[in-house]
């Protein structure tokens, strides 16, 4: 008897929980949106192959960053550099090959410009935790002023204009088929392992949580923000260089606004802004979310890029106001 009444409390409550997950919110609003669609004049087009592959891509690219994004939101606090930092990655690695190009063969000379690449964003990123951390300079004033100054330095690496990349198949292929999803899968794993099963992670999620008792627990703050930000950076990077790689050029204009994609696919997946929360899973739900969102614009509207940015702010609104409303439903 007492078997059958734990049986019979514990339904319930499994599925009190499945409904509350985010993950699950996520998958369902993705389901309803692609059966929408489905009933459109343009599901042919949108459920090609052709736009079904380009998903995956930029879902792929936009999870990557976003990853970072969430590791930094997760300690409550935010890295509006990225869309910037995207840019500048790319001008850079395409400038350091077409440099290095005139002496050494195209191999090592693009994995020399990628490296060096991704050191210079990786230092970027610990200058911003060091500013933030040993300056006690707000997260949104320190990224924000990289995002001025990176977009500005994107331009003048090359008076404005896009360096090609043309010659540098090892560069333009990262960002196809096999070798981008094999990064992704690579980042996703190491970093999902890192939050949920290393003391690191733990330090991330307490900090988010309460800063003060975290660093009277012995915690060096230092270390955690230098981590943080320096891996947000690193990712924002590695995105630069497969979107400069994808487009077949290093664009100082590209990246314009990904860092706000990147914080609505963090929110979206359940990360609070408020810190303390967020997942690797979820980041990409949301990512996915986003892109399957932004790629149902383009075929509904006449002229798409006008409503991206009312569609991204909507969404991630919507999912503040979500994670608002489960976390004071949490607490009753």
């Amino acid at each position: 008897m007492a078997v059958q009444n734990l049986g019979k409390q514990s339904g319930p409550g499994i599925v009190a929980r499945l409904l509350k997950s985010r993950e699950l919110s996520v998958v369902a609003v993705l389901a309803l949106l692609c059966l929408g669609m489905a009933f459109t004049e343009q599901r042919a087009n949108f459920f090609g192959p052709l736009n079904m592959t380009n998903i995956v891509q930029q879902v792929a690219l936009l999870s990557l960053f976003a990853i970072g994004e969430t590791i930094v939101i997760i300690t409550s606090g935010i890295d509006l550099s990225l869309g910037s930092i995207i840019a500048f990655a790319g001008m850079l690695v395409a400038l350091f090959v077409t440099k290095f190009s005139g002496g050494l063969i195209e191999g090592p000379a693009a994995l020399l410009a990628i490296v060096l690449t991704l050191l210079c964003t990786l230092a970027i990123g610990l200058f911003h935790a060091t500013l933030i951390h040993k300056l006690k300079l707000p997260p949104f004033v320190v990224t924000l002023a990289a995002l001025l100054v990176l977009r500005s330095q994107s331009l003048i690496v090359n008076k404005q204009l896009p360096i090609s990349l043309n010659d540098y198949p090892l560069i333009t292929n990262l960002s196809k088929g096999w070798p981008l999803w094999t990064m992704l899968a690579v980042v996703a794993i190491v970093v999902h392992i890192l939050l949920t099963r290393t003391r690191i992670g733990r330090y991330l999620y307490a900090l988010g949580g309460n800063e003060q008792a975290t660093r009277l627990s012995g915690v060096n703050i230092f270390k955690i923000k230098l981590f943080a930000y320096g891996i947000s950076a690193l990712l924002g990077g590695l995105a630069g260089i497969l979107w400069a790689g994808y487009g077949r050029q290093g664009n100082p204009q590209l990246g314009q606004g990904y860092e706000l994609d990147a914080v609505a696919a963090a929110v979206v997946g359940g990360a609070s802004l408020t810190g303390g929360r967020g997942s690797v899973p979820g980041t990409i739900l949301g990512a996915t979310l986003v892109i399957t969102i932004l790629s149902a614009i383009n075929f509904t509207f006449s002229n798409p890029d006008i409503w991206r940015g009312t569609v991204v702010g909507c969404v991630l609104l919507f999912a503040v106001l979500v994670t608002a409303l489960q976390q004071k439903g949490g607490h009753e």
